[in-house]
């Protein structure tokens, strides 16, 4: 399925569904949104609440966003994701289904320094394990992460790793559930502050 999200001057919208192989289930939604600051809220027949960030529009209340292909709007970019063309961010809200990390956690948004420091350290903790001797990048994988702090003010990034030839694009709107697929699909956490990875989970491991 891909999405065509559009919003209008005339403070209305449209949201086209549109499926590949099955054109029966495309679907059209309209209605009026209003945006404030980089705060973005739909009503009609698509409900939406979230923030434009790093050139995506990114939902308040799952770990879901659209890419602003096109538009007049400035968003707030703290990370040219040109230069990081495997990365993708995610806000933590503890609202958001799925998450992992304890009630104290709060949202920290990563920066380009944050993300390269996480490049250097990957390799490192790969090579630990069987499944990856001799790694030395991971350009090959696509890397989702949801960053917080937690209460001791240390920043926590959980990372969601996948060949990339299997992700292709997908992988930048949101995040889904895998089963099995060994390491191609594997994810952890980073304590940025402590530079320490834990909690290593590898599919059919």
């Amino acid at each position: 399925m891909k999405i065509d999200f559009r919003l209008y001057s005339d403070s209305t919208y449209i949201f086209k569904s549109i499926y590949e192989f099955d054109s029966i289930k495309n679907e059209i939604l309209k209605g009026k949104y209003k945006l404030v600051n980089d705060t973005l809220v739909c009503y009609g027949d698509f409900n939406f609440n979230g923030v434009l960030k790093n050139n995506f529009i990114e939902s308040n209340d799952e770990y879901e966003k659209y890419e602003i292909l096109n538009s007049k709007i400035n968003s707030n970019s703290k990370i040219d994701f040109q230069k990081f063309p495997t990365y993708t961010t995610f806000t933590f809200s503890q609202s958001k289904q799925n998450n992992h990390f304890n009630e104290t956690a709060i949202p920290y948004e990563l920066t380009e320094n944050d993300l390269l420091t996480i490049d250097s350290i990957l390799p490192i903790y790969m090579n630990k394990t069987s499944y990856f001797k001799g790694v030395k990048k991971t350009d090959n994988y696509s890397k989702q992460f949801i960053a917080t702090k937690n209460k001791n003010g240390e920043i926590e990034v959980w990372v969601n790793c996948t060949c990339s030839g299997i992700a292709k694009d997908s992988f930048k709107y949101f995040i889904g559930t895998v089963h099995d697929g060994g390491p191609c699909f594997f994810r952890f956490k980073i304590n940025l502050s402590t530079k320490e990875c834990f909690d290593v989970v590898v599919n059919g491991n």
